[in-house]
């Protein structure tokens, strides 16, 4: 059940980047995050009101709830915003190549902190995993910057790598005594108000009153997926350790991929084919 989550909210967030894609002619990527953020807590929040489930949600603990605002912080304060900026240096593939490794920081810290147990299955089919995906990623020309932003674009994706391991683990404690719908309907609101407080995001609200429908539409549809990609990347984590979670929920260019080439009409090279090919293998090793 675990592994079918991580794997499900790769799948919808590939389905949510393509959405995405077609927002930021509309909005910049922080107001697209905070309004995706907001919604989707809200409509989480509503699941829980319609489901009884909010004594549970009244029930979290102090330290609970200071664990999961952390670590949403770290994903989105720190991890995020340099992982953009990273981009800028190294180019979006290159820049996801580095900031892949994330899901071997994660298990390094489980298994530090948590005894969560690394076999050589699980080492084999990350490395496959996250080579095939880097292969994939790597599928896409992109121009090569200087060695100066190079080294800059380099050290900003390990950051934010770092930053979204320490986030995951920073997970593992709360949920414990909650389920995977009640932690998202509190870091998802959390992240929301942080985004709200940048500078960037305070022209949104009346450029989303001035669209059409047909924005509108997306932005519902968006958020509606991020609930749910949200939810089951949380389940994941829940249900088969930070280790396999982490790896298959970050098979999202492997979904991604197809999708561009039907929806978008992207070229596939025989790079990603092939990186394609060994994602494939590392997710059937990661479920032997």
């Amino acid at each position: 059940m675990g592994a079918l989550c991580a794997l499900g909210s790769a799948v919808t967030w590939a389905i949510t980047s393509l959405l995405v894609r077609t927002l930021i002619p509309v909005f910049n990527a922080a107001s697209v995050n905070a309004i995706r953020s907001s919604l989707s807590g809200a409509f989480l929040l509503a699941w829980i009101l319609l489901g009884g489930g909010l004594g549970q949600l009244v029930a979290v603990s102090p330290r609970a709830f200071g664990l999961l605002a952390v670590s949403i912080l770290f994903a989105i304060s720190i991890g995020d915003t340099v992982f953009f900026e990273s981009t800028r240096s190294l180019g979006t593939a290159r820049a996801l190549t580095v900031a892949m490794t994330y899901p071997l920081i994660a298990a390094a810290l489980a298994a530090m902190f948590f005894d969560e147990a690394i076999t050589l299955q699980i080492v084999t089919g990350a490395v496959l995993t996250l080579g095939g995906l880097a292969l994939i990623v790597l599928g896409k020309r992109e121009e090569t910057p200087g060695e100066e932003r190079w080294w800059l674009g380099v050290g900003a994706a390990t950051v934010a790598s770092i930053a979204w391991a320490i986030s995951v683990v920073l997970m593992k404690a709360p949920l414990r005594e909650m389920d995977a719908v009640t932690a998202q309907a509190i870091r998802l609101p959390v992240a929301a108000a942080l985004l709200w407080a940048t500078p960037w995001t305070w022209r949104a609200p009346r450029l989303l009153l001035a669209t059409d429908r047909g924005v509108i539409g997306r932005v519902l549809a968006l958020s509606a997926l991020t609930a749910l990609s949200s939810v089951m990347f949380v389940a994941g984590l829940k249900y088969a350790g930070v280790a396999v979670a982490t790896v298959l929920s970050s098979t999202a260019p492997m979904f991604a991929m197809p999708l561009g080439f039907f929806v978008l009409g992207e070229r596939l090279t025989a790079r990603a084919i092939g990186g394609l090919i060994v994602t494939v293998i590392g997710i059937a090793v990661l479920q032997l």
